[in-house]
């Protein structure tokens, strides 16, 4: 059994009777062909991936937009030059226009070098980071491949060499050969099949979060031996056949060691790369997102592990009358009304702080006492003290003698607005930060 030959012709699509100025009349019909509208549809569907992908990583989908312009303008430019430069020398040679005719073929490896030099020459034009937007891209690029590879199938411009292959075409029909045809390996159908197994795996992957460029890495190197390995299948014995420049190898198979070479390099690079400072214009938070998220602190940290894009908290992990304990190890303590407090809520206070702990950061939020509650306050902060810092956050009144007996980095709190905030972390953690620099103390 083969896979049947087949080949759809154009779809006529009828215009209107009716006259352009500057043109003339429309021509009766306007004709859709297999290839460009699945290479387009690929575009489409790359891109909305790539978006909703941004979009779940913490980055913008309006920068990726304007980035992906920029790739497929040199993809397809690169796309055609490549492919004319190294497929078509002899067209070329006789007819040197032909290099600028970006609609006469594409190569798939000058795609995929015309769509890293736009990538890389708009962000580094815009001082973005590489990495986090490539790694969108690259989890993107099977979805829309498919569709691309599925172009190539449907008008055979892969042909490969005669085979029994169960998956090979039958009566394949290269352009210029006259019947009985040959039962031949189809080259843009054996990447579909690829991309049938490389979409499931990167959905399942994508579950959870990974490092930033993962995808860059892994796509290159599943991408480039299967290549490298479906490019002896090409087909020799045809007019026109691709061309081999050394030891019977195809350009492709120098594009999939290079491919490979790359992706070798970016994996080394991703194990060692620190977080990437992300531009606060190329990030998607919370806000832009547009709708608060309530869910309760529990539910949220079951996602710390596969999102990195908007989460808002908007309840403590746990608390008990006087501290709550949130995430990135911060302890709020309510020690305030503390004037009228009996021994027995003092002692208590000490407990909660201590069955809570231990903690990075204490945050005491106090207000204006007198010195001897101020001293007692003072003695349970330095039995209990933070690993790494401890804070004030003073409410009304005269601070400045409060202020100096804490000891501590104390912040002002004014018209109900908290000097302190629970804020998002590139890699989606949830991290404590003051607002502003210390108003005393």
């Amino acid at each position: 059994m083969y896979v049947p030959w087949f080949k759809p012709e154009p779809l006529a699509v009828p215009l209107p009777d009716l006259t352009v100025p500057m043109i003339g009349s429309l021509p009766d019909n306007m004709y859709v062909h297999p290839f460009g509208a699945l290479v387009a549809i690929a575009v489409l569907v790359g891109t909305h991936i790539a978006s909703n992908r941004a979009r779940r990583e913490g980055l913008h989908p309006r920068v990726f937009g304007e980035m992906s312009a920029y790739m497929l303008i040199g993809g397809f430019v690169l796309g055609h030059v490549l492919d004319a430069l190294f497929y078509h020398w002899d067209v070329v040679q006789q007819n040197p226009i032909f290099v600028l005719q970006l609609w006469n073929g594409l190569s798939s490896f000058g795609g995929f070098i015309g769509c890293i030099l736009g990538a890389v020459g708009w962000l580094k034009w815009r001082g973005y980071p590489l990495l986090p937007f490539a790694d969108v891209a690259a989890y993107a690029v099977p979805f829309g491949w498919i569709f691309g590879r599925l172009g190539c199938f449907v008008v055979h411009d892969h042909p490969g060499a005669i085979t029994d292959f169960p998956l090979a075409v039958a009566n394949y029909q290269v352009a210029g050969d006259l019947p009985p045809f040959q039962v031949r390996h189809d080259l843009g159908l054996y990447e579909v099949l690829w991309c049938l197994a490389v979409i499931p795996l990167f959905h399942f992957l994508g579950r959870k979060k990974r490092r930033r460029g993962f995808y860059a890495a892994l796509l290159p190197l599943l991408y480039a031996p299967v290549r490298f390995g479906l490019d002896f299948l090409r087909a020799t014995d045809i007019q026109n056949g691709d061309p081999r420049l050394y030891l019977g190898l195809t350009p492709g198979h120098f594009g999939a060691v290079l491919l490979l070479g790359l992706g070798i390099l970016v994996a080394l690079y991703v194990s060692k790369a620190g977080r990437a400072e992300l531009p606060r214009e190329t990030r998607w938070t919370a806000e832009d997102e547009g709708v608060p998220d309530e869910r309760d602190i529990h539910s949220l940290l079951e996602k710390l592990d596969t999102l990195r894009g908007p989460v808002r908290v908007t309840q403590a992990d746990l608390s008990t009358s006087m501290v709550e304990r949130w995430p990135a190890g911060v302890l709020i303590v309510n020690a305030r009304g503390v004037s009228d407090w009996t021994p027995e809520k003092w002692s208590l206070l000490g407990e909660e702080v201590g069955g809570l702990g231990p903690a990075a950061v204490h945050l005491w939020l106090v207000e204006p006492m007198d010195e001897s509650c101020t001293e007692l306050l003072r003695e349970i902060m330095t039995a209990h003290p933070a690993m790494e810092h401890d804070y004030a956050v003073l409410l009304g009144g005269d601070a400045a003698p409060t202020a100096e007996s804490l000891e501590v980095s104390v912040w002002l709190e004014e018209a109900d607005e908290p000097p302190w905030a629970f804020v998002e972390r590139d890699d989606g953690g949830i991290v404590f930060g003051m607002l502003s620099e210390a108003d005393a103390g």
